[in-house]
């Protein structure tokens, strides 16, 4: 009876999980009795078919691995408490430093919880954000940074089914959250990170083929059997990889505002080619896109890691990546990844088939199973990282100096022969060679207006782009409240314009929308004249701050004429683009336009003679009516320091008021036709906010006491 009861059990548990088919349910649809059709209903709620019908198996679930599908098999229902003591011993590893070990445990747990992804995401930050801290070098560093990013990569293969559309494209279901944190990872250890400059260079070095990075070849024997510089080779390797070169170098000089000081204190500073070859050679091992030379590795095996191929726009494992590759367009790869699985009905659409601004979808309005909805952050804000980190790549272009299609000369011909890369005579060096390197293209620009196109169609995607008559539908729709006998339709309707009119608003403030877009389409705007009016603008502050910092001939009087012409820029690109001057909900761009302005101002109180003649005689005029009053002072020395005081604050005067290019308030000279007219370039709230930022002290102009008649009652 017992092993009758265990055959009878397990012949059930067979026919419920699928695996024997129900019996009578085999039968034609057209010709099965109501007996027949019960059986079929049976049939299709066993767990197999179930299974089947949402491609749930483990075999649809991402890559599989035969390793650790046996080590869950093998713990027989005890696998929660093995990953518990797993976890533990992984977090004590980590307190001793014993990051192997540590290392190895966490295989283990993920093994062991191959489709659960907190594990995954709680550990590849761990990774990149904890344990690469502790590393003392920039390459133990850069190794840790990778590790974690590659573990949650392999978890993200993990995760999702595969389907294919009608015309036949795969689709891969996967995790939008895991994409996401891939993505931000990028962009922030390799973007705003410690030596954020030498985990560039090494990120560089991932994406080129070994050989053409190969130190020995940059060498060769001189005429004693000494290995020296191979000058045409190393050209040829400076002429094709321009930005790693002048990142290797590294700026020299001090000052400049707090980004540019840290970017100048952490970067390599390889001053001759000898430490570029030595920073090749140190770094030869270094985590590669490659296999061997020029073959690309398997993509479970490539750093950095990409997404599978799944647009024309963005980067897969088997695309060639050139010297302006970086991690943030590696992580707009990412970021657009993640928006595969959104559900295809978000966001809505109206009456004219245009997306109407709206919320996250709720679980219930779409097909869970074949789409999914990130848990952070917010939806709207998730869905802009492609847009936002190609902004950032357009930026990092502007801060290391490529700006248009001119190039970096590589040797200064004012700087000492023994700083010269290409000297004419490398025995009896007299002048530099003109050697110009990343002419190809439009730096900065070029990625500006990629920066722009996609803002405007994210925009229009979602609905934070909306022409004023259909806002102005939304609005009168929503404020019509239909009675409450009217039809579903009708409510519909009203219900979706009063979401589209609320979401609108909030999405745009949340996401601050309005300034990405008025300030990529103003950076790459393009003049009546045909030029980029706000790039030249940003290239002159550019070099008028290089010329401050590192005093080569320009000297003070020609750092002050670039600043004089780039701010002259800078107020056309602000006069001729209202949003870009003032967009709506930041004073970014007022901040950024005082902070050049009080760079300028710095050079003209300390270096101008202009300025420095006229504060002097206005403080000599003062200084002859203070002797005219007769009062008293509180000691020997007051009434001169008062009077340094007066002239100082007179320069500062003199510059800000009569010099500066902002001195007088918007005008029509100034070619605006707009409300601006009248108003300051910058207003004073703005002014004083960045006083504040950057610590300056203004001393405020007191007059002396009037002296009292004497008389009685009188001290």
């Amino acid at each position: 009876m017992y092993f009758v009861a265990i055959l009878g059990l397990f012949t059930l548990s067979m026919f419920w999980r699928g695996t024997i088919p129900i019996p009578l349910s085999s039968a034609r649809a057209i010709s099965a009795s109501p007996l027949h059709r019960t059986a079929q209903r049976v049939q299709s709620r066993t767990i197999l078919n179930q299974a089947l019908a949402l491609d749930l198996r483990e075999l649809e679930e991402g890559e599989q691995e035969l390793e650790g599908s046996a080590f869950r098999l093998a713990l027989v229902g005890s696998r929660g408490l093995v990953v518990a003591y797993l976890w533990s011993s992984a977090i004590e590893a980590q307190k001793r430093n014993d990051f192997h070990e540590m290392d190895g445990l966490i295989r283990q747990v993920t093994q062991l919880q191959p489709h659960f992804i907190t594990p995954w995401i709680f550990q590849s930050w761990n990774i990149t954000y904890n344990v690469s801290v502790e590393m003392q070098g920039s390459g133990d560093m850069y190794y840790y940074i990778a590790s974690g990013i590659e573990l949650l990569a392999e978890g993200e293969r993990r995760q999702g089914r595969i389907e294919r559309d009608a015309n036949g494209v795969e689709r891969r279901l996967g995790s939008p959250d895991m994409r996401y944190q891939i993505a931000f990872y990028y962009q922030n250890k390799f973007g705003v990170s410690d030596n954020v400059e030498v985990l560039r260079c090494l990120f560089q070095l991932s994406c080129i083929s070994p050989d053409e990075r190969n130190p020995d070849e940059l060498e060769e024997l001189d005429s004693r059997g000494e290995r020296v510089i191979n000058q045409k080779k190393f050209r040829e390797f400076c002429e094709k990889y321009p930005h790693l070169v002048r990142r290797l170098r590294g700026e020299r000089g001090t000052g400049g505002d707090d980004a540019t000081s840290k970017r100048i204190q952490e970067s390599l500073k390889c001053p001759q080619p000898k430490d570029i070859i030595q920073f090749l050679r140190e770094n030869k091992e270094v985590q590669s896109r490659y296999k061997f030379k020029k073959e690309l590795n398997t993509a479970d095996k490539q750093f950095p890691v990409l997404p599978p191929k799944f647009s024309e726009n963005e980067k897969s494992p088997t695309s060639e990546t050139g010297d302006d590759f970086s991690a943030f367009k590696t992580a707009r790869a990412w970021y657009a990844y993640s928006l595969v699985p959104l559900p295809d009905t978000w966001p809505p659409l109206d009456a004219n088939h245009k997306p109407m601004p709206a919320g996250a979808p709720q679980p219930g309005e779409y097909d869970a199973v074949r789409f999914r909805v990130p848990r952070q952050p917010m939806l709207i804000i998730f869905c802009q990282g492609a847009p936002r980190a190609q902004s950032y790549q357009a930026e990092m272009e502007q801060k290391e100096g490529w700006f248009d299609d001119e190039g970096w000369r590589i040797d200064d011909p004012t700087d000492t022969p023994a700083n010269w890369w290409f000297p004419d005579d490398p025995a009896r060096p007299t002048r530099p060679l003109d050697v110009v390197v990343g002419r190809q293209r439009p730096w900065s620009l070029e990625q500006w207006r990629e920066a722009a196109t996609m803002w405007t169609v994210h925009g229009e995607r979602y609905g934070l782009v909306i022409e004023p008559t259909r806002l102005d539908s939304y609005q009168a729709e929503a404020a019509r409240k239909p009675a409450d006998s009217a039809s579903p339709e009708v409510m519909t309707r009203w219900e979706q314009a009063k979401s589209a009119v609320f979401y609108y608003a909030q999405n745009r403030q949340v996401t601050n929308f309005p300034y990405f877009l008025a300030n990529s389409l103003g950076e790459s705007r393009m003049d009546q004249a045909g030029r980029p009016i706000t790039v030249l603008a940003r290239k002159a502050l550019w070099q008028a701050e290089q010329a401050r910092r590192l005093g080569n001939k320009l000297g003070p009087r020609g750092a002050i004429a670039l600043y004089r012409e780039g701010l002259e820029l800078w107020k056309q690109a602000l006069a001729g683009d209202k949003e870009f001057h003032r967009p709506g909900g930041t004073d970014k761009t007022e901040e950024e336009t005082f902070a050049y302005e009080l760079a300028y101002l710095r050079m003209l109180v300390q270096d101008d003679t202009t300025v420095r003649t006229k504060a002097a005689e206005m403080g000599r005029n003062v200084s002859m009516a203070f002797a005219t009053l007769r009062f008293p002072f509180a000691g020997a020395g007051r009434f001169a320091t008062d009077i340094r005081d007066v002239q100082e604050e007179f320069k500062w005067y003199i510059a800000e008021r009569v010099v500066s290019p902002f001195a007088k308030p918007i005008g029509e000279g100034d070619g605006v036709t707009d409300e601006r007219r009248g108003t300051p370039w910058v207003r004073e709230s703005v002014k004083e906010s960045v006083r504040v930022q950057q610590g300056v002290q203004r001393k405020p102009l007191v007059a002396p006491p009037t002296p009292q008649p004497e008389g009685p009652g009188t001290h």
